[in-house]
C-alpha cells in the first residue's frame, strides 16, 4: 500500500513538473502557416508588417474605416491565426468600421514564441501603427476575443480608448488553469490578470459571454462585469458556448452598436 502511495506520488509530481515546463505549449496554440488575402475573402485589406519594441516583426491584416467611423483592433484567441477571424470580421467591415487583425508573435507565418509581455508588446506595437495612420486612442476600439481579453484589459489601462469589447473574458489565466486543474498548485507563468485592472478601465465596456462555455466558464466573464465601472454592459448568451458565439442572431449588430452609441462622438471631434 506505501508503495502504491508513493508511486502515485512520484507520478504526479512528475505530471505537475511536465505541465509547468510546458505550459505555454498548452495556453498558445498557433497555426503557423501564413494566411493568404485570397483564402479568407480578405482582398480588400492591406497586409502590415510592424515592428515591435523588442525586435520581433509581426505581419498583420488592416483594413481603414470610413469616413467618421471608429477602427477596432481586434486581438484574437490562444488557437490559430487571423484568417480565421475574417467571417466575423467581415460584418464589422460591411458596417463601415476599420479593422486591424493583430497577428501576434508566432502566429500566422510570424517569427517569435508568444508570451503574456510579448503579446502586449505585439498590441502596442499595433497601437503605435494606428495612431501613425493618424487614428487617435479615442477613435479605437479595443476587441478581445477568449486570451486576447487579456491583451486588451492591459492596452486598455494605457490608452484612453472609445470603446472595449471582451468576448468569453477570464478574470485571470491562473484561475482558468484551476478551474480546468484544481488539483495545480503552481500559478502559471504568464497571468493576464485581468480582474485587477477592470476597474482601471475608464472606457465604455461590453462583455459578451456564452452560458454553454466550458472554456472559460461565464461566471469568469461576469465577475470581470461586476467589478467593472460605469458604463458598461454584458450580453448573455444562452445557447452559445466559447466556439459559437459570433452565430447567435445579431452578435455583430450588438457590437456594432455598442460602438456607434460611445464613439461617434469621439470620432468626428
Amino acid at each position: 500500500m506505501k508503495q502504491i502511495i508513493l508511486i502515485s506520488g512520484i507520478i504526479f509530481a512528475m505530471l505537475m513538473l511536465l505541465m509547468y515546463i510546458f505550459q505555454r505549449h498548452l495556453i498558445y496554440i498557433p497555426s503557423r502557416e501564413t494566411p493568404q488575402l485570397n483564402d479568407y475573402q480578405a482582398n480588400d485589406m492591406q497586409v502590415i508588417t510592424l515592428h515591435t519594441q523588442d525586435g520581433i516583426t509581426l505581419t498583420s491584416w488592416y483594413k481603414p474605416a470610413k469616413t467618421n467611423q471608429a477602427t477596432i483592433l481586434y486581438l484574437h484567441g490562444n488557437a490559430g491565426h487571423i484568417g480565421y477571424r475574417m467571417q466575423l470580421a467581415r460584418q464589422f467591415i460591411d458596417a463601415g468600421l476599420g479593422l486591424f487583425l493583430l497577428e501576434y508573435r508566432g502566429y500566422g507565418g510570424n517569427k517569435g514564441r508568444p508570451s503574456e509581455q510579448g503579446l502586449y508588446e505585439d498590441g502596442r506595437a499595433a497601437m503605435r501603427f494606428l495612431h501613425q495612420q493618424g487614428i487617435k486612442s479615442t477613435q479605437i476600439v479595443l476587441y478581445g476575443e477568449s486570451l486576447g481579453t487579456g491583451v486588451a484589459t492591459r492596452l486598455a489601462v494605457e490608452n484612453s480608448v472609445c470603446a472595449v469589447v471582451l468576448q468569453s473574458p477570464f478574470t485571470s489565466l491562473t484561475d482558468l488553469a484551476r478551474y480546468h486543474y484544481p488539483w495545480l498548485l503552481l500559478k502559471p507563468w504568464d497571468r493576464f490578470e485581468s480582474i485587477d485592472r477592470i476597474q482601471a478601465i475608464h472606457a465604455p465596456l461590453l462583455i459578451l459571454h456564452g452560458k454553454k462555455d466550458d472554456v472559460v466558464p461565464f461566471s469568469q466573464g461576469l465577475a470581470l462585469y461586476q467589478q467593472a465601472k460605469q458604463p458598461k454592459k454584458m450580453l448573455s448568451f444562452v445557447l452559445n458556448d466559447h466556439h459559437t458565439m459570433w452565430t447567435a442572431p445579431d452578435f455583430s449588430r450588438n457590437i456594432v452598436d455598442f460602438i456607434d452609441e460611445h464613439c461617434a462622438r469621439a470620432v468626428i471631434r
